[in-house]
């Protein structure tokens, strides 16, 4: 559960007023050079909210040259006033300059996190999380109950896996999924993805392939490959849904393009088999090159296959050894025979070849 903690603020969650609030108007317009105009004067007059602005304009190096230094003099200012997102950034920033020495950015986080800062509550409790220790998981559970308290979706899928892990609490399944069901209710992208995966396995509730398809494509939707993959499964074994060759290539394809393994790998039969989409062998052989490049052994197999046989490519006995001695090497059987079947087809310079291949970083693709 090793979470990514957030980025600096670059617009409070909660605007001042008067003039402060006019140079956050003008930063979101993106008229960098008017909100500094508004800002420079009131930050050195002692006014939190211009001190967090200007040290977002330093950060980011916004209508001004970037200077680190100069953004965490302002922030600071701030922070000493109280203001809890200019704590939160000093968190961000000490997080980004060391993330091995994270002790500077508990303190901020911490000092956010106090004043009921929802993100530095998130954020430290990762780092508290990654500290290691049961009295900082432990911690850490308890900072995300408080921003769960407030529905923030981050935390509640949080402590839905350190429910489902029993990382610093009790492991509870069902308590895991209801916090996994209120953050996909909100949206959120992971625990969409949580509370299908724990459907679909009757963990922690009872099995409904149904309702696994419902989340697993709200998480898809949003850009989860794993999701899509799943979804992608489940239309082609027609499993909570109705059996459906096309919309499993559709969602087989959005996970293989984002680099999934396996998606690469079952778009790649649909595509070798004409299910679901128009039969194209060369694409097949592409997909199942990308995922047996990942190293995954069933295309590994299906790419010797196709070098062997010229499916859509030009027969190349040599490389299909190299890929059946690869799968053969992860416990594949049938790729093993059909090694041990090609060495037999290769003249003595081929095998030395072969040989020399298999043990060489991947070289260009082979596949167009």
């Amino acid at each position: 559960m090793d979470t990514p903690t957030s980025s600096p603020n670059p617009v409070p969650p909660q605007s001042p007023g008067g003039a402060d609030r006019d140079g956050f108007f003008a930063f979101e317009r993106g008229d960098y050079r008017a909100a500094r105009n508004i800002w420079e004067a009131r930050a050195d007059g002692g006014s939190a909210w211009a001190q967090l602005g200007m040290g977002i304009l330093y950060a980011e190096g916004l209508g001004l040259e970037a200077d680190p230094a100069r953004a965490r003099e302002y922030w600071t200012k701030a922070a000493e006033q109280g203001l809890s997102d200019a704590s939160f950034n000093l968190g961000v920033m000490a997080e980004k300059a060391d993330p091995a020495d994270t002790e500077m950015a508990r303190h901020w986080y911490r000092r956010a996190a106090e004043s009921g800062h929802v993100a530095a509550q998130n954020n430290l409790a990762v780092l508290l999380l990654n500290q290691g220790g049961d009295a900082a998981a432990t911690e850490a559970v308890q900072w995300w109950k408080r921003s769960a308290e407030r529905g923030d979706p981050d935390a509640l899928n949080s402590l839905g896996v350190a429910h489902q892990q029993g990382s610093g609490c009790e492991r509870d399944r069902t308590a895991a999924v209801e916090y996994y069901a209120q953050a996909a209710s909100a949206g959120h992208r992971d625990a969409a993805f949580n509370l299908a995966l724990a459907l679909e396995q009757g963990d922690g509730v009872d099995a409904d392939l149904t309702a696994a398809v419902r989340w697993y494509q709200q998480a898809a939707e949003a850009g989860d490959p794993d999701a899509a993959a799943k979804l992608g499964n489940l239309c082609r074994d027609g499993k909570g849904t109705k059996e459906d060759m096309e919309a499993a290539a559709h969602w087989y394809r959005a996970a293989a393009e984002a680099g999934h393994p396996q998606a690469q790998a079952n778009l790649g039969v649909l595509l070798d088999r004409g299910l679901g989409v128009p039969r194209d062998q060369s694409a097949a052989a592409r997909w199942y090159e990308a995922s047996a490049r990942q190293g995954l052994a069933p295309a590994q197999y299906n790419l010797g296959i196709v070098l062997a046989d010229g499916h859509g490519v030009e027969v190349d006995y040599v490389a299909a050894w190299v890929w059946f001695a690869r799968a053969a090497d992860q416990g594949h059987k049938p790729a093993a025979e059909a090694r041990d079947y090609i060495h037999q087809q290769l003249t003595p310079e081929q095998r030395a070849e072969a040989e020399t291949r298999k043990t060489e970083p991947f070289g260009p693709p082979i596949t167009r």
